[in-house]
C-alpha cells in the first residue's frame, strides 16, 4: 500500500531511546522507548513501513514510518451521561421555548 503526494496519512518514530528516558519514571516505563504518532499530510509518496516526511495538522515537518493511510480519529468520549442528554430539552422548557 502506498501513498501519494497530499494525502493524510499516519507516520510513528522513536522520540526517546529507552536509556534516555528519565530516571525519575516507572522503571517499566524506562525500559521501552517513546514512540511517537503523528497524523498529517504526505509531502513524498511512499509504501507503508517505508521513511516519509509529512506536514503535520500544526504546521510541523516530520520524518517518520508511514503506518497508516488515511487514519482514523478512533477516540470516543465514552458512555452518554443521562444528565446531560436532557439538560437541552430542559434548558428549551424553562426558557419557554
Amino acid at each position: 500500500m502506498s501513498c501519494r503526494v497530499g494525502q493524510f496519512v499516519e507516520v510513528r518514530w522513536i522520540a526517546i531511546e529507552a536509556p534516555d528516558r528519565a530516571a525519575s519514571l516507572p522503571e517499566s516505563t524506562q525500559r521501552v522507548p517513546l514512540v511517537a504518532r503523528v497524523k498529517g499530510f504526505a509531502l513524498e509518496r511512499g509504501e507503508v513501513g517505508q521513511t516519509i516526511e509529512i506536514l503535520s495538522l500544526a504546521g510541523r515537518t516530520l520524518r517518520g514510518t508511514l503506518i497508516d493511510l488515511a487514519p482514523r480519529h478512533t477516540h470516543g468520549f465514552g458512555e452518554p451521561q443521562p444528565e446531560l442528554l436532557r439538560i437541552g430539552s430542559e434548558l428549551r422548557r424553562e426558557l419557554g421555548l
